[in-house]
């Protein structure tokens, strides 16, 4: 009779076994804390502090990395510099920023995929994947984004406190530069250039943090868009900014015309800003490739500041 006993115990802990390995379940994993994650894309319940993350967003993965988060997978192919530890092979590419490979994101079984914008057209079938979370890195209002992406990793990964600090120390220094231009009663312009072709953002923009939370004020009347409004030379001589801040896209997604060599002509030169050395050219990589971070916004914070006088 014990025998008989014995054996119909392991013939049920196999079968239970069996059952779980066929269900890709595991007590381990019917255990695991989850919490429902509200974003711009929709709701998602995401296990806590999950260990299999993939990362679309470069400025997510440095606000991870900031605080000690291991990711297993992220896009290469226009990787950053500051990122260089993640070309790694330990860190799997899944593909361009626009072009997620799916068959490999599904190879890797992730606990989380998190994504922003330029994967939007690519959730529904993400989410079939793993638990979709998507952010907002740029918009009407960056700090606030970066607010809500901050509360939103902190909550996932059990980081509030790390973040909550690396926040405030942001919100600070943004204070420190805005109390300083706001003194100076300064304006600024925001140019992004385009293989030498010229956009203008203002308010409510991608790079609205200059006039937000720097306190640089607006000149001209520049519509919100993501894309900016179009313009040329003698639109930013007409305009003459005390700063005139530029972003070089050619220097991440390549060109001919590298924005130095565009504002190299003698309409600029006769601007206040080309006069009193205020031409800042910003580190594009931070700038278009990867807002939204921690480290990324403190280099942000600091080219500006290392342009003030």
């Amino acid at each position: 009779m014990k025998k008989i006993l014995a054996l119909l115990a392991v013939v049920i802990a196999v079968c239970v076994g069996a059952f779980f390995y066929l269900t890709g379940e595991s007590n381990e994993t019917l255990n695991v804390e989850k919490i429902t994650i509200n974003h711009v894309m929709g709701s998602t319940e995401v296990p806590k502090n999950p260990t299999k993350v993939i990362v679309f967003d470069y400025g997510i993965v440095d606000m991870l990395d900031t605080v000690g988060i291991e990711i297993i997978g992220l896009p290469k192919d226009s990787l950053p510099k500051f990122l260089d530890k993640f070309k790694d092979e330990k860190y799997i590419n899944i593909g361009g920023l626009k072009d997620p490979n799916l068959e490999k994101i599904y190879e890797l079984k992730p606990d989380l995929i998190i994504v922003s914008g330029r994967q939007e057209p690519f959730y529904e079938q993400l989410s079939k994947i793993a638990p979709t979370v998507g952010l907002t890195t740029t918009g009407d209002d960056y700090l606030e984004a970066l607010k809500v992406n901050v509360k939103m990793m902190g909550d996932i990964f059990s980081k509030n406190t790390e973040l909550n600090k690396e926040l405030a120390t942001i919100e600070t220094n943004l204070k420190e530069i805005k109390d300083k231009v706001e003194s100076k009663d300064l304006n600024a312009l925001v140019v992004l250039s385009n293989n030498g072709k010229l956009s203008a953002y203002g308010l409510k923009s991608r790079f609205a943090i200059v006039h937000d939370h720097m306190g640089f004020k607006t000149v001209g009347d520049i519509g919100a868009s993501t894309h900016g409004s179009k313009i040329n030379f003698e639109y930013i001589l007409e305009k003459n900014p005390n700063y005139i801040f530029v972003v070089d896209r050619s220097a991440v997604n390549g060109g001919d015309v590298s924005a130095n060599k565009a504002f190299d002509n003698d309409i600029i030169k006769v601007t206040d800003a080309y006069k009193n050395g205020n031409i800042i050219f910003l580190d594009a990589e931070i700038w278009y490739t990867a807002t939204g971070g921690i480290k990324t916004t403190q280099k942000m914070i600091d080219e500006v500041k290392a342009g003030l006088k």
